[in-house]
């Protein structure tokens, strides 16, 4: 009998000598049979970790108690000197392999011959240990109660598939995605299998992840950097949630499809930014991981814009749509927004641009929501701009004011106004030159008021000077008193004549007060005179002018003529005695008159000493000096006033005081 009493056998021993025997022919060649210890299956291969024992082949004639087996780690390793501890007897043996590879399996039994003898034999099986780990997979979500399994793993020959606690469904193969109908189950199990070992599997559960729900998705806006295919094309994106793929296609310009991919874009995004884009219709398409639905976002498409120069001097938009269905359009330029253009052949015309002034534009379509590139353009021509506009004017101050315009608008920036001046005698002179449509003042026709009228011309960046205005002559305004006391004035006026010398004028008298507050306004006439018969008594001086509308004036404004001034005298009375004896008759020495304001009324005794003071018509003396009884006597008075005309007066006199 081949045996010892050996313990503590170690994996991996050196293969010093080969004690294998050849398998019995009555066998089938295969001396012992591997048993999975669970099931009781004959097995042809072992499993990490799942423990097996042996059993000699029925046809031998061998005493379980004196048969003993071992395995070790490799292919043909064997137990030193050929020889197995009685702990591996065929009854209580059992072998779990811990790890993966080959195995060699050494069985020491003693076979009974026919004739009564007993002989020991040694063979050894080699079989192959295989790991259970378990198999990797991913799961990705899909709408309508399905998902998408993917198994990753590249150890097993085959493998089964569960929802749930639902029956195992065969994968196709690895590496290829599978739609799995879920049915409520909230978890997937994969199980692995090899094709040698059944009872040789390994489960791996994952749980399904959670779903956001669908959204359509958003293309917000569409923008070019430079016309296709030559810029960059930004797009903002919304509603791209997590759990579903994104995909930017492309139709080509003037269609309605078919769609190309272009890029995928990642869930999330709010910006795609695609350079060197093609003309066409863009949008985002979403597809769940199954792909049992698509959605598209709405489409947008693209729109280039090129700006060129007109034989008028305007400016062209030239417009590249890839819109099937065209415009609507705004333009802003030079980031504003402007709506007088023109539509022509192929875009827009922008008429309203003034010569050698740069101009930026941009188109927006779809809503706002498709952006051409920026264009700039400086504007050119060798068209004399329009003829311009001016009216004349008066200020308060009595100075020529000067407002030019261009018919439709107010004079742009970037030209320059060349003023003349047409005195009614002497030469014409070119007095002001200005860069701006700002009114303007011509200071040097204040002293005299004599009849001037006024012309302008208008020469743009280019050179270009339009034709000379029409004659823009102002009103001068007289005013003269019809008595002594200037209780009628007579009013005179030149003729006004303004942008358009067709149009009727019409004359509003208007009376002021110092500081040019209305205070009165007569009806409208077109006569050149009329007649104040009733002007204000309390007024010393009198002042006029005219509001001036029609003869071309834009509508809204005014001229105004030269302002005319009659002043009155002041008139001051005093008396020459008073009697303050409380009779109620000539009690209080007071100052009476017209017009007197900004007084001072000083009266003194004798000895020189003041005893009385005035700044008012309210204040009065009653006779007492410092609060004592009236002395009767003859005191002097003296007077004195800046009235409202600037006219100095001093009066002096006298005045007797009796009780």
């Amino acid at each position: 009998m081949l045996m010892a009493l050996m313990g503590g056998l170690v994996p991996g021993q050196a293969r010093a000598q080969n004690c294998a025997q050849p398998p019995p022919t009555d066998c089938g060649g295969v001396p012992f049979a591997v048993v999975d210890a669970t099931t009781g299956q004959e097995v042809q291969a072992l499993c990490v970790g799942r423990p097996v024992r042996f059993v000699p082949c029925a046809s031998r004639a061998v005493s379980p108690d004196l048969t003993y087996y071992t395995a070790l780690p490799g292919t043909d390793v064997y137990p030193p000197g050929c020889l197995i501890s009685p702990t591996g007897a065929s009854t209580v043996y059992r072998y779990t392999p811990t790890a993966p590879g080959p195995v060699t399996i050494s069985e020491n039994a003693n076979t009974t011959l026919a004739n009564g003898g007993v002989i020991g034999t040694f063979y050894t099986r080699v079989l192959t240990a295989y790991a259970t780990v378990p198999p990797p997979f991913t799961i990705a979500p899909c709408p309508a109660g399905v998902a998408l399994v993917t198994v990753t793993d590249a150890v097993y020959d085959r493998y089964t598939v569960r929802a749930g606690s639902g029956p195992e469904v065969a994968v196709v193969r690895r590496n290829l995605p599978q739609v799995v109908a879920l049915a409520g189950a909230t978890t997937v199990t994969v199980t692995g299998y090899y094709a040698l070992v059944g009872p040789c599997t390994s489960p791996n559960t994952q749980t399904i992840p959670a779903l956001a729900p669908p959204q359509v998705p958003a293309l917000n806006t569409l923008a070019l950097s430079a016309p296709a295919p030559t810029g960059e094309l930004s797009l903002g994106v919304g509603q791209l949630p997590t759990g579903y793929t994104y995909t930017l296609q492309r139709a080509p310009a003037g269609s309605t499809g078919p769609f190309q991919n272009v890029a995928d874009v990642p869930p999330g995004s709010t910006s795609v930014a695609l350079p060197n884009a093609p003309a066409g219709g863009y949008r985002v398409l979403r597809t769940d991981n199954c792909q049992t639905a698509t959605v598209p976002s709405a489409t947008r498409y693209t729109l280039g814009l090129a700006v060129a120069s007109s034989a008028q001097g305007r400016i062209q938009l030239l417009l590249t749509d890839a819109n099937p269905s065209p415009g609507p359009y705004a333009v802003t330029r030079n980031g504003v927004a402007v709506t007088n253009l023109t539509a022509i052949s192929g875009g827009l015309e922008d008429a309203n641009v003034v010569c050698g002034t740069r101009y930026t534009y941009r188109v927006s379509t779809d809503g706002g929501a498709v952006l051409s590139n920026e264009a700039g353009l400086v504007a050119t021509s060798t068209v004399a701009p329009p003829t311009p506009r001016l009216v004349a004017s008066f200020n308060l101050q009595n100075l020529v004011t000067l407002t030019p315009s261009l018919p439709g608008g107010p004079v742009t920036a970037g030209g320059t106004l060349r003023y003349r001046r047409l005195p009614s005698t002497g030469p014409v002179s070119d007095f002001l030159t200005a860069t701006s449509g700002r009114t303007v003042t011509d200071s040097t026709a204040a002293a005299t008021l004599t009849a001037v009228c006024y012309s302008l011309r208008l020469t743009d960046l280019c050179g270009n000077t339009s034709a000379e205005s029409g004659v823009a002559c102002p009103s001068i305004l007289t005013a003269r008193a019809l008595d002594d006391e200037a209780t009628a004035v007579a009013l005179n006026w030149s003729a006004f004549t303004g942008p358009d010398p067709a149009q009727p004028v019409a004359y509003t008298l208007q009376a002021l007060a110092p500081d040019g507050t209305v205070l009165a306004t007569a009806a409208p006439t077109a006569a050149l005179s009329t007649t104040d018969n009733q002007p204000p008594i309390d007024r010393q001086v009198l002042r006029y002018r005219l509001q001036i509308s029609g003869a071309g004036i834009p509508a809204g404004t005014f001229s105004y003529s030269s302002v005319a001034q009659v002043p009155r005298r002041a008139r001051l009375l005093l008396p020459n005695a008073f009697t303050p004896n409380g009779d109620g008759l000539n009690d209080v020495f007071e100052v009476k008159g017209r017009f007197l304001d900004n007084f001072v009324l000083i009266v003194v005794d004798r000895n020189g000493q003041q005893v009385f003071r005035a700044t008012n018509r309210a204040t009065t003396w009653d006779g007492t000096i410092n609060g004592h009884a009236p002395v009767n006597g003859v005191y002097i008075w003296r007077f004195e006033q800046t009235d409202e005309a600037g006219q100095f007066t001093r009066q002096t006199g006298t005045v007797t005081l009796l009780k």
